[in-house]
């Protein structure tokens, strides 16, 4: 047994001054009220069990306090999976209307809102998460640079609570190429944290930003060393329209055989991420992480019992007295 907090078990020290004060009242009162005493001599025992019932009692809640747990054993295990890393483009302009969401069907009333870009991705991604049972997923996000919202995991509740929130920190610009950039990052997440044979980075993204040629160049050596799957989930009309600004990241992905999906809405997304669903899963061996059991209820529940019985025979002393 350990303790996450063990600092609190400095507080059972102080049991040793409420003892002594105790122990002073009880001679204050053998000398002051010696009638009462002797009534009480049948008791004496009782008065002993009292203060070693309360020192029980202050152990046990300092115990509890310091959060004791019980380490569980790590250990390895093989499982199916692809390893998927979702970068989300959270700047600016994602909070821009989808191009072409006036002719969705069915037609929209005249009073609803219009999706954001952001709204749309979003939507499309928690709908791919959701269906991504075995499947080992990260979440990251970028504007001027790339940051985590999650890292690799199985835990697939922890990146849809991350993703319904997304829309609140939209800002900055588009970086794709330099060394803190959306496709870097991604790069160095699968490096730190990916072993599966099937790795699947997908950008999502309405980013419109030219790219240096030698980085460029050596994002694409990055890509092929990893042997990535990319798929550019082009959300904005510089993607419908084939704009120029477009050009070098578009180069980047044809390069390495990724894949680039023009997407007008997120019925279109979601239809990006069917063709994803098909890849094969691969054999990946985890070691699970060490766990620890927590049992300071236990202790909790220990202390309330101690507290109840030394009121209740503190107060059958005094009645008796």
């Amino acid at each position: 047994m350990t303790f996450l907090e063990p600092y609190n078990l400095v507080l059972i020290v102080l049991l040793v001054p409420i003892l002594w004060l105790g122990a002073k009242r009880r001679d204050s009162l053998g000398h002051t009220q010696v009638n009462i005493h002797m009534r009480v001599t049948g008791f004496s025992v009782l008065r002993q069990a009292t203060w070693f019932i309360f020192a029980l009692f202050w152990i046990a809640a300092c115990a509890a306090l310091a959060r004791p747990v019980l380490p569980q054993v790590a250990e390895r295990q093989t499982i199916e999976t692809r390893d998927i890393v979702i970068q989300t483009d959270i700047s600016g302009s994602m909070s821009d209307p989808v191009e072409g969401s006036r002719q969705w069907p069915p037609p929209a009333p005249a009073n609803s809102q219009i999706p954001t870009r952001i709204a749309a991705a979003r939507a499309a991604v928690i709908d791919f998460v959701q269906h991504r049972e075995g499947d080992r997923v990260a979440l990251l996000f970028f504007s001027d640079e790339s940051f985590y919202g999650w890292p690799l995991s199985r835990d697939l509740d922890v990146v849809l609570h991350r993703l319904r929130d997304i829309d609140r920190y939209v800002t900055g610009g588009t970086n794709f190429d330099s060394p803190r950039g959306a496709i870097q990052g991604a790069i160095d997440h699968f490096r730190e944290m990916s072993d599966a044979q099937s790795r699947v980075l997908i950008l999502v993204t309405d980013g419109e930003a030219s790219m240096d040629r030698q980085r460029s160049q050596e994002l694409v050596r990055q890509i092929a060393e990893l042997n990535l799957r990319v798929y550019v989930l082009g959300v904005g009309p510089g993607w419908v329209n084939n704009s120029a600004m477009t050009r070098d990241l578009r180069r980047v992905v044809e390069t390495v055989n990724g894949t680039i999906i023009p997407v007008g809405n997120d019925a279109q997304m979601r239809a990006a991420f069917d063709t994803i669903n098909q890849l094969e899963r691969s054999s990946v061996q985890i070691e699970r992480s060490l766990t620890h059991l927590e049992i300071y209820g236990l202790f909790a529940i220990a202390a309330a019992i101690l507290l109840l019985c030394y009121l209740a025979i503190g107060a059958l002393i005094l009645e008796d007295a």
